[in-house]
């Protein structure tokens, strides 16, 4: 059986038309998107209507379910929030739910900082069955850093991270921004747990050269987003839509054998 992933970024909802237009003209089994965003939330170029989730929700009921895990609250609203959202076809059952704590910071986080060393970070992880199988769904997005070069504060979630990919029963399937380029030590070492479709297909830059903040980055922009199967698994197709504004980062898509 093969089933079709949808990995991306999202932006909160500054490219929500784009985006909504884009996931109902597909039928992606599955999506894993970030930086999903509740109400009020302010932080950079981030200043949200709505609450994301919510209304993909709405927009998706027809055809899929989803879960949240919530990483950050934000000083802007006591709606305001950051987070992991992972969508998935009615006809798989969810099993079981996992969220894990890369960082965690208790209070919410001020919405005029431009710094996010600090910002909560979390792991979402499902479980699902899908016709005889069980598939496990990981999706997170890492910590920042002011370059694309692996830093400690990364290094140290990373390693959670690690140690808990490495207690997760096989076959699964993990999706991130990562924040940081194929050459860090963090992505060797996943490297080692997982095949990294992203550096298997020679992918040249996850970022929208269009619509990225950091122009610094351009040309040839950068890596930070992967999709990683385990060795298990086989992959039919691997895609990144490259001329569609649907966020500041690039969609990546991949058509899995389970």
């Amino acid at each position: 059986m093969t089933i079709s992933l949808l990995h991306l970024n999202i932006n909160a909802d500054n490219y929500w038309s784009n985006l909504i237009d884009f996931i109902k003209t597909h039928d992606f089994d599955v999506m894993q998107f970030q930086e999903v965003c509740g109400k009020n939330t302010i932080s950079i170029n981030i200043n949200t209507q709505f609450d994301g989730f919510k209304l993909l929700q709405e927009a998706l009921a027809d055809k899929y379910l989803g879960e949240l895990a919530i990483s950050q609250k934000y000083t802007s609203s006591p709606d305001a929030y950051m987070g992991n959202a992972t969508f998935y076809k009615k006809e798989f059952q969810l099993l079981s739910k996992d969220v894990l704590a890369l960082y965690t910071r208790d209070e919410p986080f001020p919405s005029d900082q431009n710094h996010f060393e600090t910002v909560g970070r979390n792991l979402l992880h499902l479980k699902l069955q899908i016709a005889d199988k069980s598939v496990s769904f990981l999706n997170t997005h890492f910590a920042w850093a002011k370059t694309t070069v692996e830093e400690p504060h990364q290094t140290q979630q990373g390693e959670i991270l690690i140690n808990y990919l490495k207690s997760v029963e096989k076959p699964f399937i993990l999706s991130g921004d990562f924040n940081m380029d194929p050459k860090q030590p963090l992505i060797n070492k996943i490297n080692h747990l997982a095949r990294n479709l992203s550096v298997e297909n020679n992918t040249a830059t996850t970022l929208n050269p269009r619509t990225h903040r950091a122009k610094v980055l351009f040309p040839p922009g950068a890596v930070v987003d992967y999709i990683y199967i385990t060795h298990d698994l086989k992959f039919k197709k691997f895609k990144i839509f490259k001329d569609l504004d649907l966020s500041d980062h690039l969609a990546l898509t991949a058509e899995i054998e389970i």
